[in-house]
C-alpha cells in the first residue's frame, strides 16, 4: 500500500490498477480459449485479488478512483466474454457473468471487518472506535453513533464510512449470530 501525507489513495490505486491491467493483458495474450468459466477463474484468481487486497482499509470515495478500479473489471468482462466491439454493452456483459461491482464488494468486505470487530473475532478493541447508539433497539438492530469529523478523508475512512453502511443494514443481517450467516445476509443485499 502507498500511504501519502495527505491520506490520498491516488498513487496506491494507480499502482493497483496498473498491476491489474498488466496481469489482465498477460491473460489476454496467453489464455487463448473461449471458455468463459476458465477465463473467469483466471480473472478471479490472478487479477481481482490485486484489486481487492486490504480494500477495507483503502476503499476510495471519489468517483474518479472508483471508476479507475471498475475499468479493470470492465476490461476483464470484455476478455471473458470475448466481446470487444465498441457497441457491446459492458453492463450486459457484467450481468451475464453475474459479477458484482468492485465497489459493492469493498463495502461488503468493510462490513464483514466491522462484524469481526463487534464480535471480537479480530484484535481491534471495539470500545475505542464504536459507541452503541442509545436508540439501537428502537431503530431495529444494533446501531452505532457516527463520529463527526471535519475532513473528507476522515469522513470516508474505515470507521465513519462503515458505521454509516452498518446502520443502514436490516436488523436481521446486523444481528446475525455468526460470520457465516452475516455473509449470507450480505449476499442478498446490493450496495
Amino acid at each position: 500500500m502507498d500511504l501519502s501525507q495527505n491520506l490520498s489513495w491516488n498513487s496506491h490505486i494507480a499502482r493497483t490498477t496498473k498491476s491489474g491491467n498488466s496481469t489482465l493483458g498477460f491473460l489476454r495474450r496467453n489464455l487463448r480459449i473461449s471458455n468463459e468459466e476458465v477465463k473467469s477463474a483466471a480473472y478471479f484468481t490472478l487479477v481481482r485479488p490485486k484489486l481487492e487486497y486490504c480494500s477495507s482499509v483503502w476503499s476510495p470515495h471519489t468517483k474518479n478512483l472508483v471508476n479507475r478500479l471498475e475499468m479493470v473489471q470492465r476490461r476483464a468482462a470484455r476478455f471473458v466474454t470475448n466481446r470487444y466491439h465498441n457497441r457491446s454493452s459492458i453492463t450486459d456483459m457484467l450481468d451475464h457473468l453475474n459479477w458484482e461491482s468492485l465497489e459493492s464488494r469493498r463495502t461488503k468486505s468493510q462490513l464483514m471487518m466491522l462484524f469481526k470487530i463487534v464480535h471480537g473475532l479480530v484484535a481491534i478493541p471495539q470500545d475505542l472506535y464504536l459507541t452503541p447508539s442509545p436508540r439501537s433497539h428502537s431503530l431495529g438492530g444494533r446501531k452505532f453513533i457516527q463520529k463527526q469529523g471535519s475532513t473528507t478523508n476522515y469522513l470516508n475512512s474505515f470507521f465513519p464510512r462503515t458505521i454509516a453502511a452498518w446502520n443502514r443494514l436490516p436488523a436481521t443481517v446486523a444481528e446475525a449470530p455468526s460470520l457465516v450467516s452475516f455473509k449470507q445476509g450480505l449476499s442478498t443485499l446490493s450496495f
